[in-house]
């Protein structure tokens, strides 16, 4: 029995790239994937209680940023992912997540892979329309939609969802959601293929 999987990510999420790319692969075949752009950054001021466009509070200390940092270079390794440090070094990644939540969803997972690319791979600046414009050229959406990612509507729209995500229990990127069923984490992907699998042998 086939199950409609929905990933939540934000493009500055290497994790969630790492992942992308696993489930581009097709790790997990068979079921369907629906594409769930939110921000971290809400997300996270969302836990604290904070307006969700409140100012970014780093909420790393040194010594877990310093893992983080090599952590993600062992997994590149490990998926063997080409990963090149992101410019600038803190992305914003607000406008592609609303371009993507203005795409129609048939499209939106070639724009992701490809936004996810043009950061983690390229080191393009995914904030700049000229960059969002080429990679929504992938996809048969219309050009028109990059002036409106920058709008304040589009902000909304993404703040929106984000607040859906939170209410469903997503807390971070990148999570997949099958019903009520959450997993969090890129590694979560291995216990998530598990659970369908057994979930199939019941049902037969």
């Amino acid at each position: 029995m086939a199950a409609t999987i929905d990933v939540y990510y934000d493009f500055r999420s290497p994790y969630a790239y790492f992942a992308a790319h696993r489930i581009r692969d097709r790790e997990i075949a068979g079921h369907s994937w629906r594409w769930c752009p939110v921000s971290i950054d809400l997300l996270l001021n969302l836990q604290a209680g904070r307006e969700p466009f409140a100012p970014y509070s780093d909420p790393l200390s040194a010594p877990k940023r310093a893992h983080l940092i090599a952590d993600v270079r062992r997994l590149a390794a490990y998926h063997d992912l080409p990963l090149r440090p992101p410019r600038p070094a803190r992305p914003n990644s607000v406008p592609a997540l609303c371009l993507a939540a203005l795409i129609d969803e048939s499209a939106r997972a070639v724009f992701t892979m490809s936004v996810f690319d043009a950061l983690w791979r390229d080191q393009q600046d995914i904030a700049d329309p000229e960059v969002l414009a080429a990679c929504l050229m992938r996809t048969a959406a219309s050009g028109d939609l990059v002036s409106r990612a920058f709008t304040a509507p589009a902000r909304l729209r993404l703040a929106e969802q984000t607040k859906e995500a939170y209410a469903r229990g997503i807390f971070g990127v990148p999570s997949f959601a099958v019903g009520t069923d959450i997993f969090f984490g890129n590694d979560r992907l291995d216990l998530l293929r598990w659970t369908l699998e057994r979930q199939i042998q019941s049902a037969s």
